[in-house]
C-alpha cells in the first residue's frame, strides 16, 4: 500500500499555532468585552448511564483557555470559559444552546451527542440583533443535523453527505485506510461488525464505515452487522461470539464504545474463539481505561487513529504536550479531550486569521475565517484537513495493543502519517 507520509510540525506551540494573540484586536460582538471573551462548552458530564461522560472534553477546554490565558489570551483578551451540562438530554441541550447564543461569543469544543435541534443555533442574533447564528467548533458532532448545519465547523467532518442528505440513496464519505492496511496483512478476512445502535445518529454514522469493509472484500459471517446497546451486559454478546466460532470468523470489528470492544474480547476467551486474525475497532477504543478493563483479553486489538498516538508520542509535539501538562498528565487524555482541544485550536486560528491586518473580531469575521480553513493540522497532531468543506481527515495512524501497552504500527516514524488518497472514499447508502 503506497503511502504519502506527512511528518508532523512539532517546533511550535499554542501562540505560534494561532498567530499573535498578545496584541489587542478590535472585536464588537456578543460574549466580547474590552478583557474577556466568552465561550460555550456544551457536553454531557452528568448523565444516568455514564456518569462524568465528557468531563474530559471539558477539562481539555478549560486547559487550553488556562494555557492561552497565561500566554496573554486570544485577540488580547482572556478566554472565559462558560461550562453548559447538556446532561444527555434533547431538551437540556437546547437550553445550553439558547444560554450560549445569549451570552457567549461561540461554542468550543462541545459534545452532546443530543444536539439534533440546530434551529436556536443558526437563528442566533449578533450583537446589532441580525440572526447570522453562533459559531459551533464542536469536538464531537455525531447527528448530522449538527454536522451539516451552517454554522457549525468540526474537524471530523461528513464529506459529501451534506449534499445529498435529501437524496436516496444519501452519499457518505469513509475512511478506508484502517481496512487496506489490515487487508494487505491478511487474507481472506471473514466476520463480525458490532454497531451502536442506541441512537439513530451513532448507528447512521458507522453503517456506511463498515459497509466499506464489506465493498472491500470483508464477508459477514451470519448476518455480518449486529446491534449493540450501552446497558447490555456481556450475555448479549454471548449469540454474535457462538456466530464467529460457527463460522471460523477471522475478523471482528468494534463500532460502538470501547466497553463493548472489552465485553466482546471477554466473551471470545471465554467461548474459546482462537481463529480471529483481526481485532479492530474504532478510535474511541485508543484509551488507558480500555487496557485496564481488557487486561491479557484485549491484547492485539488494532484501532486506527486520525491524530498521532498521543500517549507515546504527546512528548515530541510540543501542542500535545501543552495539553498533557495542563490537565495534570496523560493519563488524564483521552480521544474526546484531544477531540475538544482540536475545536479549542481551530478556534484559536481562525481568531488570527479574522482579526489579521486590523480586522475585528465579531461573530461573523469569524465565520469568514473559518471557510478558509482548507489546510487545518493543529501544529501536526492531524493530517493537513479542510475543515471548511466539511472533509473527513484523510490521514491515518495504525496503532495496536502489544505486551498491554498502545504501540504504533504503521507508519512506523513518529510524528508522521498516512495520507493515502484512496484512504476516503464515497459509500451510497440509504440510511433515511
Amino acid at each position: 500500500m503506497a503511502a504519502t507520509v506527512v511528518i508532523a510540525v512539532a517546533s511550535v506551540g499554542l501562540t505560534a499555532a494561532a498567530g499573535a494573540q498578545s496584541a489587542k484586536a478590535k472585536a464588537a460582538d456578543v460574549g466580547i468585552t474590552d478583557t474577556e471573551i466568552r465561550i460555550a462548552v456544551i457536553a454531557d458530564v452528568d448523565t444516568p448511564v455514564q456518569p462524568g461522560l465528557f468531563q474530559q472534553s471539558v477539562d481539555a477546554v478549560k486547559a487550553w483557555a488556562k494555557t492561552v490565558n497565561g500566554k496573554g489570551g486570544v485577540a488580547g483578551r482572556k478566554i472565559v470559559v462558560d461550562f453548559i451540562d447538556s446532561k444527555l438530554n434533547p431538551n437540556q441541550t437546547r437550553n445550553a444552546i439558547i444560554e450560549a447564543c445569549a451570552n457567549d461569543f461561540a461554542m468550543v469544543g462541545g459534545e452532546a451527542l443530543f444536539l439534533n435541534n440546530v434551529d436556536d443555533m443558526v437563528a442566533c442574533k449578533d450583537a446589532k440583533g441580525q440572526p447570522i447564528g453562533i459559531p459551533d467548533l464542536p469536538g464531537l458532532a455525531l447527528d448530522n443535523t449538527q454536522k451539516c448545519s451552517s454554522v457549525t465547523y468540526v474537524v471530523v467532518g461528513t464529506g459529501t453527505y451534506c449534499a445529498t442528505r435529501n437524496d436516496h440513496p444519501q452519499t457518505y464519505t469513509v475512511q478506508q485506510g484502517d481496512y487496506l492496511y489490515y487487508l494487505k496483512k491478511n487474507k481472506n478476512l471473514h466476520g463480525i461488525w458490532t454497531v451502536p445502535a442506541d441512537l439513530k445518529a451513532t448507528k447512521d454514522s458507522e453503517l456506511p464505515i463498515f459497509q466499506a469493509g464489506v465493498n472491500l472484500g470483508i464477508k459477514k459471517d451470519g448476518q455480518g452487522f449486529y446491534d449493540v446497546f450501552t446497558r447490555d451486559p456481556q450475555s448479549a454478546l454471548t449469540p454474535v461470539v457462538q456466530v464467529m466460532k460457527q463460522n471460523g470468523s477471522t475478523w471482528g470489528y468494534n463500532g460502538s464504545a470501547a466497553d463493548k470492544m472489552v465485553q466482546l474480547r471477554h466473551e471470545a476467551t471465554l467461548q474459546g474463539l482462537n481463529t480471529v486474525k483481526v481485532w479492530a475497532c474504532n478510535q474511541g477504543c485508543y484509551d488507558n481505561d480500555f487496557l485496564k478493563q481488557g487486561g491479557a483479553d484485549v491484547e492485539g486489538t488494532q484501532s486506527v487513529l486520525t491524530t498521532l498516538p498521543f500517549y507515546s508520542e504527546y512528548k515530541s509535539n510540543p501542542t500535545l504536550n501543552e495539553l498533557v501538562k495542563a490537565v495534570g498528565g496523560v493519563t488524564k487524555v483521552n480521544s474526546s479531550a484531544v477531540a475538544s482541544w482540536l475545536a479549542t485550536l481551530l478556534f484559536q486560528d481562525a481568531v488570527a486569521k479574522a482579526t489579521a491586518n486590523g480586522g475585528t473580531l465579531t461573530r461573523q469575521s469569524l465565520f469568514d475565517a473559518l471557510k478558509t480553513e482548507h489546510q487545518f493540522a493543529a501544529n501536526g497532531i492531524i493530517g493537513p484537513t479542510d475543515v471548511a468543506k466539511r472533509q473527513q481527515p484523510r490521514c491515518i495512524v495504525m496503532v495496536q495493543v502489544k505486551n498491554g501497552k498502545w504501540v504504533r504500527t504503521y507508519p512506523s516514524k513518529t510524528g508522521t502519517f498516512d495520507c493515502n488518497k484512496k484512504n476516503l472514499i464515497d459509500i451510497k447508502m440509504d440510511l433515511s
